[in-house]
Formats: structure tokens, C-alpha cells, sequence
């Protein structure tokens, strides 16, 4: 019974702020396809990225996250619940000697781990500098939503994290179900549901996808898959390092797709805030959204 309650605590807990594999696979096109397609109106200023796309009479939405958002997070749930299951059967076979392999894979399976929210953030916000250096409007756009949805990706996963206090593999391989909670708070082998690696790489690839579709839908086809692939590395080495269950994997990266891809449709939805103006000059030439001024509300 305590199993079984567990479980469900775990998929209701990634259902919070997730959503489904369907959602995911489906981000550039989806999620993002009706506020990127029906943009505001637009300057047509020389250089602006998206001066060529019309502007639409039907009003953007007033909120982050949406009705559809809420739908979405039934199948959330149900999908990390069931990946709990198998997740004592997936940590040990991580930890066989085939998969753990020498000495040089662990190094660069190590390395790939950095690819973080701190590695992630730092990149974003220094494209946007040279963005802003280089006066470059779509450079700076793209590099500050992506460093917007990390940022918020991270501390809604504390948010999660914190209360939740799953206990790491690397404690009990054979316990996925063991949580203290409120631990997570201040004891960092308590902090493995969501995975932050995971939810923050794929916070990054669904805003970046969702900028290039804004600007060349075309290339989308291309480059989308490769961002998702990418975001999947970190979240798998930290299967590896016994670091993570697999559903917490899984929940960071519903988490980090949704949040990024809102990001990016509510800043092409949206006329540009007081911060945006700031950080991203006066210029009706770029797309603002800093979601910062912006309510979580469903």
C-alpha cells in the first residue's frame, strides 16, 4: 500500500507542472504553433525577425500557462507513474559493468554532466550579451528566453523537489519509493524527483525550437530534433552516476518542455513589458516577453 502511494504521489507530482510525451514530440508545432503564428502586430523595422509574419485581431492570452496545459497533465501523470515502476530495474542495469564500461567512458559520461542550469544559464545570458554587443535583435531575443526558461525551470523544480524529498538511487538502489519529506530543502541526496540536469536541457531546447520556428518554420524540421536529442544527454548521464531514477528523468523533461515552450509563445503573444524594453532595448525590432512580470496562473 505505502508502494503503491508512493507512486502516485510521484506522478502526481510530475503531473504538477508537466506534461505529456505527445506534448513534447510536439512543442514547435503545438504548443507554440497558435501564438507564434497569430503574433501581435509587429513594426516592420529593417531587421526585425519576425517583421514578415501578419499580425492577427484575435487577442493573445492573458495567462503563462493555459486550459490545454491542464488537459495535458492527466497523461503527466500517468506516464511517470508507470516509468517508476521500472525504475529499480533500470538503476541496476545502469550500474552493470557492460553499461559502466572503463574508466575513460566514466570520465566523459562525468563531463557531459555539466551540462546544468548553471552551464545553461551562463550560455544564454552570455549569447545575449554579445547579442546586445553585436546589436543583433534576434540574438539577444533567442539567448534571453532561453536563459528566462532555465531560470524558471530551476526554480519551479525546487519548488517540486524541496517538498518532495525522493531519495536518491546512489542511497538505496532498491527502494525508488523512498521519500522524507521536506528534506529536499537541505539534504541534496533528497533531490532527485524531478531531475534538474533533465528539466532544465529540455527547458532550452523547447525555447530555442520554439524561437526557430518562430523565425524559419522550415528549419524547424531540422533542428528541433537535434535539440531534443541533445537535451536527452544530460538527464542519461545522470542515470548513469546513479544520481537520478529514471522517472525523474522523464518528469524533468515534460517539465522543461513546457515551461520553455510557454516561454516562448506567451513572449510572441505579448506586447513587450517595462523589463523587456530594458534588457532588450527600445526597439519595436526584437519580441520581448521576460517572464518575470508574468503570472503563473492556469
Amino acid at each position: 500500500m505505502q508502494t503503491r502511494l508512493a507512486a502516485l504521489l510521484v506522478g502526481a507530482a510530475g503531473a504538477l507542472f508537466t506534461r505529456s510525451a505527445a506534448a513534447l514530440a510536439q512543442v514547435p508545432a503545438a504548443s507554440l504553433g497558435p501564438a507564434l503564428e497569430q503574433p501581435v502586430a509587429r513594426s516592420t523595422t529593417p531587421g526585425n525577425p519576425l517583421a514578415s509574419v501578419s499580425s492577427s485581431s484575435s487577442a493573445p492570452s492573458k495567462t503563462f500557462f493555459t486550459h490545454h496545459d491542464l488537459e495535458l497533465t492527466a497523461l503527466a501523470l500517468t506516464g511517470t507513474a508507470m516509468m517508476s515502476s521500472f525504475d529499480t530495474r533500470l538503476a541496476h542495469y545502469s550500474q552493470t559493468a557492460n553499461v559502466q564500461g572503463s574508466t575513460s567512458r566514466q570520465s566523459v559520461v562525468k563531463n557531459l554532466t555539466k551540462i546544468n542550469w548553471a552551464s545553461l544559464t551562463a550560455a544564454s545570458l552570455t549569447g545575449y550579451g554579445l547579442g546586445r554587443l553585436a546589436h543583433s535583435p534576434a540574438v539577444s531575443d533567442v539567448s534571453l528566453h532561453t536563459a528566462e526558461a532555465v531560470v524558471l525551470t530551476t526554480l519551479i523544480s525546487g519548488a517540486i523537489r524541496g517538498p518532495l524529498g525522493r531519495t536518491r538511487p546512489l542511497v538505496d538502489i532498491n527502494d525508488p519509493y523512498h521519500f522524507r519529506f521536506g528534506k529536499g530543502f537541505t539534504q541534496l541526496n533528497n533531490r532527485s524527483f524531478p531531475s534538474l540536469h533533465s528539466s532544465t536541457a529540455f527547458a532550452a531546447a523547447a525555447a530555442i525550437s520554439g524561437e526557430i520556428h518562430a523565425r524559419s518554420p522550415s528549419a524547424n524540421a531540422f533542428v528541433s530534433p537535434l535539440l531534443y536529442t541533445a537535451a536527452a544527454i544530460p538527464g542519461l548521464t545522470r542515470i548513469y552516476l546513479n544520481q537520478h531514477w529514471a522517472s525523474d528523468i522523464v518528469a524533468g523533461g515534460f517539465l522543461g518542455a513546457l515551461v520553455g515552450s510557454r516561454v516562448v509563445s506567451y513572449a510572441h503573444s505579448h506586447g513587450r513589458s517595462n523589463l523587456d524594453r530594458f534588457l532588450l532595448g527600445t526597439s519595436n525590432g526584437s519580441v520581448g516577453g521576460a517572464v518575470l512580470s508574468v503570472s503563473l496562473a492556469y
